[in-house]
């Protein structure tokens, strides 16, 4: 690597707030990685810095880690060794190199290498990584209707359950579209017709977009109500809720959990976790069939309330998926797995800190018997990486966002939810 060029800049991310892209390039070839952020934020998720000061350390700390060494990017191993050395160096949780500098530089470097092997990321991540590799067919999660922190304006005084809805996600999911292409076209039927709808009931001005692409209605706090507008969407645009169509639901109930009194503020009530879970209960069995999954239910800590969801969620085949509740971290991760606190993980590689990490992860997850589900971030960028992981490992799904149809989003510098889709569409065109 005493040739390798890093090139780490400041950028912005899709929410207008700094970040991170860092460009590698070798032997005439470039790899390119952003680093994206949440809204919603586990606590023990991979530690940040100030922008700058990660840029500082991508050029004074990790490359010339990476140059005084002896290691080849054309060997695998190498490359996983390198990456191992910059996390060490990171320190605790990332604290002292910052994630934001340690993640576009391994998207970089992964891509990187995969290029200097001639190879797609995807086809190079199944390749050199065959405990974490699948085939397995990957649903789109596309979140629709967006609430909680993604849609919710403090600065204008707004409250979650009066002016947006508590849940922060309700997604679509084209379960029996043949390709990946005619499933991001169904995802744009049903965001179209859901337009229609919302705009129908209340009208041009209180209609928005937003953190993730998907609608969001000024005054319209009730999640139940909600969910029910998506539900007529789907059979509007078409199509049959529950057989080709499921949806999915993303609570984020950390933002509405208060630690101190261990209660839920949801709908404008107050109400404990045994309380917590008969809504969603209530609400699974209310739509029959129809949801494939409930991510972070409940609160990230709320360890004894995930086993006891988890078990009702499962007579009712339906899946719980831990987004807060691991944040993609190996320890969380094994505490899940010995209390059965949940069937899945949603996988953030920004959350991790590194590509290496985030594979140990989904492997650990692989190897005790629960799916993944590999995500975006409320605050993203063109980077599609996340694209090639989810194919590479065979994930259940791909959580990117609205579908963002070309009529609504014109400008294609705006696809940092489609861009995605589309990688996914380009790499089936690959087969």
């Amino acid at each position: 690597m005493k040739e390798l060029q890093l090139e780490a800049k400041r950028i912005e991310d899709s929410r207008g707030r700094p970040t991170v892209q860092v460009v590698a390039r070798l032997n005439g070839l470039e790899g390119k990685g952003d680093v994206p952020a949440g809204a919603s934020k586990g606590e023990d998720e991979a530690a940040t810095v100030d922008v700058e000061v990660a840029v500082k350390n991508v050029h004074d700390v990790i490359l010339p880690l990476l140059r005084a060494s002896s290691w080849d990017l054309k060997k695998h191993a190498d490359l996983v060794q390198a990456e191992r050395a910059v996390v060490a160096k990171a320190g605790d949780n990332f604290k002292i190199l910052g994630a934001n500098a340690v993640v576009p530089t391994s998207r970089a470097l992964w891509q990187l290498a995969a290029k200097l092997a001639g190879m797609e990321l995807w086809s190079y991540l199944r390749k050199h990584e065959p405990a974490a590799a699948g085939s397995e067919r990957v649903s789109f999660y596309m979140n629709i209707f967006n609430g909680g922190l993604h849609a919710l304006k403090k600065k204008d005084g707004e409250v979650l359950g009066k002016d947006r809805i508590d849940i922060q996600e309700i997604m679509v999911v084209p379960v029996a579209a043949a390709r990946y292409a005619e499933a991001l076209l169904w995802g744009e039927k049903i965001d179209a017709a859901l337009k229609r709808i919302l705009i129908d009931k209340f009208g041009d001005q209180a209609v928005t977009r937003a953190d993730e692409a998907g609608f969001s209605v000024k005054g319209l706090g009730d999640s139940s109500a909600a969910f029910a507008l998506v539900f007529e969407a789907i059979k509007k645009a078409g199509f049959e809720p529950g057989r080709q169509v499921k949806m999915a639901l993303d609570v984020a109930a950390s933002s509405f959990f208060d630690a101190k009194t261990g209660k839920y503020q949801l709908r404008g009530d107050v109400i404990s976790s045994d309380e917590m879970r008969a809504y969603l209960s209530g609400l699974v069995d209310k739509y029959p069939g129809m949801i494939l999954s409930i991510e972070d239910g409940l609160a990230e800590n709320d360890w004894a309330g995930w086993t006891k969801h988890s078990a009702q969620m499962h007579e009712r085949q339906v899946l719980t998926i831990g987004d807060d509740l691991f944040v993609t971290q190996l320890p969380r991760l094994e505490k899940g797995i010995a209390t059965k606190a949940a069937h899945a993980i949603l996988i953030k590689v920004n959350q991790n800190g590194s590509m290496t990490g985030t594979l140990d992860v989904i492997k650990h997850a692989k190897q005790h018997g629960m799916k993944w589900v590999v995500s975006h971030r409320s605050g993203e960028t063109l980077d599609d990486s996340i694209a090639d992981l989810a194919f590479a490992t065979g994930a259940l799904g791909l959580k990117t966002g609205d579908p963002q149809p070309e009529r609504d989003f014109p400008e294609r510098n705006t696809w940092v939810r489609r861009a995605k889709y589309l990688r996914m569409v380009a790499i089936e065109k690959q087969q």
